[in-house]
């Protein structure tokens, strides 16, 4: 799902308004959604009482054309419009909206009225996605006011006020916007529905920013071919262990046998190393990379070590590997700074958390989106950036963002079974949506264990659910 920046959101209405679309019949869209949102969600309208509080632009106008057509197909016993600014002062479409409620003379006021704890639905139509900045008077005490309203389902009009209104109900229109889908805006929205407002998709397009959703993922869904064998689904070679870090190695092979690669072998420096799952080959660390050419796709890192020699072994596989690659924990460590830029003609994913991407930055993280999709363009490289909202960044220069994952997933050995689910996705199905479905798959499995009891080795336990999810 496109997710739109507001200049980008600014640029669709405009190139709507200038092919004869004219700005007040898409405000009027906007407020047939809103009010397609309440219907759908409380059952008798005209016996709420309603408030919905209105800014001086474009968000305000929204919540008047909102008023009018509540009073017009509801008739509300209780609804009350309050401004937040004199009339003077709106905008010219939010001015349009309040001369058509005096035509049709439904009151509205700058006072708040004594009985307004009593309100049970609370719109928030004071500002809008272009606002930046703190809010101050007298948006800042409405705001107060909102929150306040003890008996009401507050629902945000495009978004929350300032970041402040904790909603119930987001509705936004034509697209997604940043806050929605990144922190820590995204956890105040509530409940988030997209209306659409009658642009074309053609304005929408050009957005950079995506959200994963299920049919995003419809290519790994669905039944496998019955004269399947293990061949068809690919060989991943898993390398790490070095002595004193056998669990990583273990979890992120266990973890690719498990996301259905047809075989897995571990491979590890250290030559005490044997798998633990019987499921999981084991084999002899190469000694060269051309000895790697026969497997799908490679991972290494999962407690790889920084011993001497190491960093040469991954610098040559990042350069010069005839495959797919996955690059975690230590073999990230051990190419920063990252400067490289990946000319093999094959997928190089790298699957840092923050402390890992500031080193491969050089320096200290400043906006996660900018610096994922900056370091994906200058190495070529897939970068997936952990974290709440794990983002994915593409050389073309999309990014997507996951919406899936949980506080279980902030445990030891969790990006170790990360990177061992992505390689083996991207061992059986086409690699933009395997890394895709990796982030996703590893978030539902965080979601759907206990967020204090679970453990990493136990996360796939889950997998099996997340990808009937998906069918």
């Amino acid at each position: 799902m496109k997710v739109l920046t507001h200049e980008e959101m600014r640029a669709a209405d405009r190139s709507a308004i200038e092919s004869g679309i004219p700005s007040l019949v898409l405000m009027e869209n906007a407020a047939y959604g809103l009010l397609r949102a309440l219907e759908k969600r409380f059952a008798n309208l005209s016996r709420e009482r309603i408030a919905i509080f209105c800014g001086k632009g474009n968000n305000g106008g929204d919540g008047l054309a909102l008023a009018r057509l509540l009073q017009i197909h509801h008739g509300p016993e209780h609804l009350l419009v309050l401004l937040a600014y004199p009339p003077e002062d709106l905008s010219p479409d939010a001015a349009s909206q309040l001369l058509m409620l005096e035509a049709l003379g439904i009151a509205y006021t700058m006072q708040c009225p004594q009985d307004l704890a009593a309100t049970t639905i609370a719109v928030d139509a004071l500002l809008g996605t272009g606002f930046v900045g703190e809010a101050r008077e007298p948006v800042a005490g409405l705001i107060g006011l909102i929150n306040g309203l003890t008996m009401a389902r507050r629902v945000a009009v495009d978004v929350p006020s300032a970041g402040l209104v904790k909603a119930d109900l987001t509705v936004t229109f034509a697209a997604l916007k940043p806050e929605h889908v990144l922190p820590p805006d995204c956890d105040s929205m509530g409940e988030i529905v997209v209306a659409p407002i009658g642009l074309p998709e053609r304005f929408l397009a050009g957005a950079k920013l995506n959200l994963i959703g299920k049919r995003d993922l419809r290519v790994i869904s669905g039944p496998r071919a019955r004269d399947s064998h293990k061949g068809t689904f690919g060989h991943v070679a898993v390398l790490g262990g070095a002595r004193g870090k056998h669990g990583a190695l273990h979890l992120a092979s266990e973890a690719a046998i498990r996301g259905g690669a047809g075989w897995v072998t571990a491979l590890s420096p250290d030559v005490e190393f044997g798998p633990r799952l019987p499921d999981v080959m084991s084999g002899v660390w190469p000694s060269s990379i051309a000895a790697l050419e026969g497997f799908r796709v490679v991972a290494i890192g999962p407690g790889l070590g920084t011993s001497d020699g190491m960093r040469a072994t991954v610098e040559q596989l990042y350069r010069s590997h005839l495959g797919p690659l996955v690059l975690d924990a230590d073999a990230l460590n051990l190419l920063a700074p990252l400067a490289i830029l990946n000319e093999s003609g094959f997928a190089r994913v790298l699957t840092p958390h923050p402390g890992e991407m500031n080193r491969l930055l050089g320096r200290e993280l400043l906006d996660r989106r900018e610096d994922a999709a900056g370091l994906s363009a200058k190495t070529n490289s897939i970068v997936v950036l952990k974290g709440h909202r794990t983002l994915i960044a593409f050389p073309d220069g999309q990014v997507w963002v996951n919406p899936t994952g949980s506080p279980a997933l902030a445990k030891a050995g969790s990006g170790d079974v990360l990177t061992g689910l992505i390689a083996a996705l991207m061992a059986q199905f086409p690699i933009e949506e395997a890394v895709l479905a990796g982030v996703y798959l590893h978030g539902r499995c965080g979601e759907m264990s206990h967020e204090r009891t679970s453990l990493a080795s136990a996360l796939c336990d889950h997998l099996a659910e997340g990808f009937d999810e998906l069918v």
